[in-house]
Formats: C-alpha cells, sequence, structure tokens
C-alpha cells in the first residue's frame, strides 16, 4: 500500500471541517474525490502534503506513506518529500509562478533546489519534461514570462514541474477547471500519460464527475466534510448508492438524452 489515511479529521480553530475520512491507494492507482464547493475536498489532499493553511490542522487520524505516518515528519523530512517524491498540481500553476522571471529560470531553480543536476542538465530535463506535456518550441517556453504563455500552457508548465522527479503520488486540486473544455481534455490526457509511464499514483480533486468518471480507479464524494459513498468509480457510476451522489450524476448535461459519464 502506498497510501493510507485512516480516520482523517480536519480542523480550523476550534471548528472540524473534515471528519474520519478513510482512503487508501496503490502504486500507479487513480483515486477521484468529488463533491461541491466547501466539502473538505481540498482540505483532504492538503492534509496529506502537510500544507494546510492558516490556522488548518489535522485533529486526528494517520496518514501512512510508504508505511511512514507523515503526521510526524519534521520540516527537513517535509522539504525531502514535497517536490520529488509527492507533489501537488494547483487549480491555476500560473498563479504560483513568479510573474518577472522567466519560466526556464524558475523551472531550473526548482529541479536544482532538489536534485545534484548541474544548470545544463537540469536545463535538459526542464525542455524534456515540457516536450512530454506536448508544449511546442520549448526553447521559446524556457525563455517566456508566464504572462507570455495561454492558461493552458501555464497549466501544463505547472504539471511539467510537478512530474519531473516522477514522484510517487501526485496530488491534483481542480487541475482543469481554469481552462476551456477542449484544452481541459488535451491536459487531463497528457497528465494520464506521464503518470501511466511513471506508475504514479493520483489523487485529483473535482467538482466535475465527468473527469473523475474518465481518469479514476476508485471514486470518493463528500458532502459537508464527510465521505458519503467511496468505491470503484465504475460501480458508484453504474449503481450510486447514496441521493447526493445521484444528484451530481443526474447534474450532468445530457446530449441527444445521453449522459456521456461511464
Amino acid at each position: 500500500m502506498l497510501l493510507e489515511v485512516s480516520e482523517l479529521s480536519v480542523s480550523y480553530g476550534e471548528r472540524e471541517i473534515v471528519r474520519n475520512v478513510n482512503l487508501s491507494l496503490n502504486e500507479g492507482e487513480v483515486l477521484a474525490i468529488v463533491g461541491e464547493s466547501g466539502s473538505g475536498k481540498t482540505t483532504v489532499i492538503r492534509a496529506i502534503l502537510g500544507c494546510l493553511p492558516h490556522e488548518g490542522r489535522v485533529s486526528g487520524g494517520k496518514i501512512l506513506f510508504e508505511e511512514k505516518n507523515l503526521l510526524e515528519n519534521t520540516t527537513v523530512e517535509w522539504c525531502r518529500l514535497c517536490g520529488t517524491k509527492a507533489t501537488m498540481v494547483f487549480q491555476d500553476s500560473g498563479s504560483i509562478l513568479d510573474p518577472i522571471r522567466r519560466i526556464g529560470s524558475q523551472f531550473i531553480e526548482y529541479i536544482r533546489e532538489h536534485s545534484p543536476m548541474t544548470q545544463k542538465e537540469a536545463a535538459k530535463a526542464a525542455e524534456d519534461m515540457l516536450r512530454k506535456m506536448h508544449l511546442p518550441n520549448t526553447e521559446n517556453i524556457m525563455k517566456s514570462y508566464p504572462f507570455e504563455l495561454s492558461g493552458g500552457m501555464r497549466q501544463r508548465v505547472g504539471v511539467a514541474m510537478a512530474m519531473v522527479f516522477k514522484p510517487r503520488l501526485l496530488l491534483a486540486d481542480e487541475p482543469t477547471s481554469a481552462l476551456d473544455v477542449t484544452t481541459q481534455a488535451q491536459v487531463v490526457k497528457e497528465m494520464m500519460e506521464i503518470c501511466q509511464q511513471d506508475k504514479t499514483a493520483i489523487i485529483i480533486v473535482t467538482h466535475n464527475i465527468g473527469v473523475a468518471a474518465y481518469m479514476s480507479d476508485k471514486l470518493i464524494v463528500m458532502q459537508a466534510g464527510e465521505i458519503v459513498e467511496c468505491g470503484r468509480t465504475d460501480d458508484i457510476i453504474a449503481w450510486p448508492q447514496s441521493v447526493y451522489t445521484k444528484e451530481l450524476l443526474d447534474a450532468v448535461p445530457q446530449v441527444g438524452g445521453k449522459s456521456y459519464v461511464s
């Protein structure tokens, strides 16, 4: 078992936001967490990677990654883990890029921060990863500033940076929701291709149950900070048990009377 989360609860101040979440993930598996805004999806994956904001804290449970409880990590251990073995892709990866520095400068610095690569080796690794994300003319991308790229291109850069060290676990927080539908499909496909090649396990947070159905082996449905349904994705899509899950599925747009969640 790569990741096992047991009875996870998260609080902000005195208020408990997430209660008794259980999930598990093997190498190469994809787990999707779906639910409406405020259901606790993002809080769960932020807790796993130790990056809860403000007064957020894990108030109960265990998070075992490679059989080690991450809640016992020191600051040094978190630094060794994040960016290499476990990484995160955010909703708008462009927002984490420095707007006044070129993409190449930031990407190379990121690689060298986490590895002993030389400047030249890091530049080559960065360009190779950008090519894997099907970005055209990678030399120009490396010389560009973030504002010179489209939203889809910036998101591809974010995924490339997250995947450059072939992490064992990728956490993706609404990684395509800021993009148009066509670009969403392209980025999801490219991300899946790379993860399958590297046997990377993924937890993707999304409100789009269609994306979840396409990407995931397992599905968790959250409402008001709790899991209301979990299991194999195909089973939940075909035979939803929770009223809330049925409502999410009913909300998927239909074309010609046919739903394209399958």
